[in-house]
């Protein structure tokens, strides 16, 4: 009895000192995410990437269109601790080309089963512009 009460002590312990996120580290990891570009508007895709956020089932926790960002959480769940994205839109070529780039961040550094919104964001996306 006292090793399994040991385990869950260094357990508990590296749940409480490993590191967490917050949505400002998903948007300080620009650069780092997975990006497509599409042959589209700025416009078209801003509206997409909102209703792709939206439409995922994360929380939406702000826009901001003239900067381009979307910040959005994952709420904890039974396989997760959570979850922090940030969409990045940019206007890379005038009329018709635009950058989308997701940065998810797991909100428990340790939680191995959270989702990685970056692929799955971006896959809906493609579907929503095509």
């Amino acid at each position: 009895m006292s090793r399994l009460l040991f385990l869950a002590v260094v357990l508990a312990a590296t749940a409480l000192f490993t590191g967490c996120s917050t949505l400002a580290d998903a948007q300080a990891a620009r650069g780092t995410g997975e990006s497509r570009i599409y042959d589209r508007p700025y416009e078209v895709v801003w509206i997409a990437a909102s209703e792709t956020v939206r439409d995922s089932g994360l929380t939406l926790v702000s826009e901001e269109k003239e900067k381009g960002l979307i910040l959005a959480r994952g709420g904890v769940s039974a396989f997760s601790w959570g979850e922090n994205v940030a969409v990045f839109v940019e206007d890379i070529g005038g009329r018709a080309r635009t950058r989308v780039e997701v940065s998810s961040k797991r909100a428990l550094a340790t939680n191995i089963t959270a989702k990685n919104w970056e692929t799955k964001l971006l896959e809906s996306l493609d579907k929503k512009l095509k």
